[in-house]
C-alpha cells in the first residue's frame, strides 16, 4: 500500500499555484524515498490525493503533469500512475537534452538562411 503523505498540506498563504505546492510535495515524497514513493511503487490515485490535499481532481492532475513532465512519474494506462525508476529519470533528462540540441541547430540553420535571404534582397 501506498504510504500517505502524513502533514504535509497546502500552505493557505503560499503564493504558489496549489498543483506546484502539490507537485513539490510528491517531488519531495519521491526524492526522499519516503514509504510508498520509491521507484516502482504507485501513487494514490487522483482522487485520493485530491481528498488528502483537500482541492479538486484537475489541481492534482496538474500538479502530477508537472512531475510527468520531469520524468519522476509515468502513466501505465488503467494500472495508474507510478515512480519512474532513478535511471528512467536520467534517460529522459538527456533525450530531452539531445531533441533541444537539435530543435537549435534547425533553428539555427534556418536564421542563417533567412539572413542570407536578407543580405542579398538588401544587395
Amino acid at each position: 500500500m501506498v504510504g500517505r503523505l502524513g502533514s504535509m498540506r497546502l500552505a493557505d498563504d503560499d503564493p504558489r499555484p496549489k498543483a506546484v505546492q502539490i507537485a513539490d510535495i510528491l517531488r519531495g515524497a519521491i526524492n526522499d524515498k519516503r514509504e510508498g514513493y520509491q521507484p516502482g511503487n504507485r501513487l494514490p490515485t487522483r482522487k485520493q490525493l485530491s481528498e488528502e490535499f483537500g482541492v479538486a481532481s484537475q489541481t492534482v492532475q496538474n500538479g502530477l503533469e508537472i512531475l510527468r513532465a520531469e520524468g519522476l512519474i509515468f502513466s501505465a494506462g488503467n494500472r495508474g500512475v507510478f515512480v519512474s525508476a532513478e535511471g528512467s529519470r536520467n534517460e529522459n533528462i538527456r533525450d530531452e537534452i539531445i531533441e533541444m540540441r537539435s530543435q537549435i541547430a534547425r533553428l539555427t540553420e534556418r536564421v542563417t538562411v533567412l539572413e542570407e535571404g536578407s543580405r542579398v534582397s538588401d544587395s
